[in-house]
Order: structure tokens, then sequence, then C-alpha cells
């Protein structure tokens, strides 16, 4: 008998155990940045009236979007795909689904240019960040992640103005990204336009 709660949860157990062996300097694209986007895919796959077999589609790709990074930095939505096509093949999930699944996770690589709703809600998800209060502390995570991968400082002027860009050409896809989520993100870029003026080295 098909159980879709039960997919979710051995896709979610296989995720959690290999996202907490990620190395420490990996402290925005962790188990906690992975979580957020799954619960975010589940806000917006609600509100946009999708499917149950949908929406179990694009939260297993929401908990797999990033587990290439077990594997390596650059490239991971690709490396992410095979981790989860062995895994989902392992425990016999549908081979229509897991398609579906693939398409997701490497719709999210930037600049992501989604095809389908399913597409759409996942990408959406993974930018969901950009509307919440805490969005700035989050994007200096991401600084400081980039550093340490890279061995590169990046200074504070030049990330303030490629996040201030960033901010300003970036969109939602859904509907749902489109009247909330958009509104939101707009809040932040004005509020870090004013603390981007005092942004110093």
């Amino acid at each position: 008998m098909y159980n879709s709660k039960n997919y979710i949860l051995k896709v979610e157990e296989f995720v959690t155990d290999l996202l907490c062996d990620l190395p420490e300097n990996l402290c925005y694209h962790n188990l906690k940045h992975t979580k957020e986007v799954v619960e975010a895919c589940r806000e917006i796959a609600k509100n946009s009236g999708l499917s149950a077999s949908d929406t179990e589609i694009v939260i297993i790709a929401a908990w797999f979007h990033d587990a290439g990074h077990a594997v390596t930095y650059f490239g991971h939505e690709k490396a992410g795909t095979k981790i989860a096509k062995e895994f989902l093949s392992k425990i016999h999930y549908p081979a229509s689904k897991v398609n579906k699944v693939i398409n997701c996770i490497l719709a999210t690589h930037y600049p992501p240019q989604p095809k389908n709703d399913l597409e759409k809600i996942l990408c959406d998800a993974d930018m969901y960040h950009l509307s919440l209060d805490d969005y700035e502390s989050r994007s200096f995570s991401l600084r400081k992640e980039l550093e340490t991968v890279t061995s590169t400082e990046i200074p504070k002027q030049y990330w303030c103005d490629k996040n201030l860009e960033f901010l300003r050409d970036h969109c939602y896809f859904t509907a749902y990204g489109k009247k909330v989520l958009q509104f939101l993100k707009e809040k932040n870029l004005k509020k870090y336009f004013l603390s981007h003026c005092n942004c110093k080295q």
C-alpha cells in the first residue's frame, strides 16, 4: 500500500543523518536551512492549492535540494540529484516521481529557471529567507560561509552592494510568492538599503 508519509519520513531521516556530518564551516547551507526550506515548501504548496501527490514530490525535493553539499560545494545541485536518485531507488519510490524530484532540485541552480509549478514552489521556498526579518544576519552567515569555503576575504562593502543588487533583481515565481513574499522582501530591501548607507569595510 502506497504511504506518502512513510516515504517523506524515510527521506527526512536519511538527509538529516547526511547533513549532520557537514563541515562546521557550512554555517548557512546546513540542516537548519534545509528544514526551513521544507517548511516553506509546505506553506507555499498549501497556499497554492497543490495536490497531496505533488506536495509530496516537492517536499522530498526540498529535503534533497542541498544534499549535494555532502559531496561538493559548487555544483551541489547535480551531486544532490545523484544522492536522491540512489536513495529513492533504494526505497522503491515511483520512477515517474523521482524524475520530478530531480527536475525540482536542478531548477534551484542559480539563476533559477523553473518550468512548472513544482519547480517554482521549490525555487521560491529556497529564497523564502529574503522575506524574513532576520534576512541581514542570514546574509552575513552566507558571506562567512563563502569566505571559509573559498579561503578568500569578501569586503563588507562589496557584499552589501551585491546583496542590494540581488534583492532588487530577484523575483518570486509563484502567485503566493508574488503576493505575500515579495511584499516582505521589499520591506527588507528598504531596511537593508538604509543600513547599507553605513556599511563600512
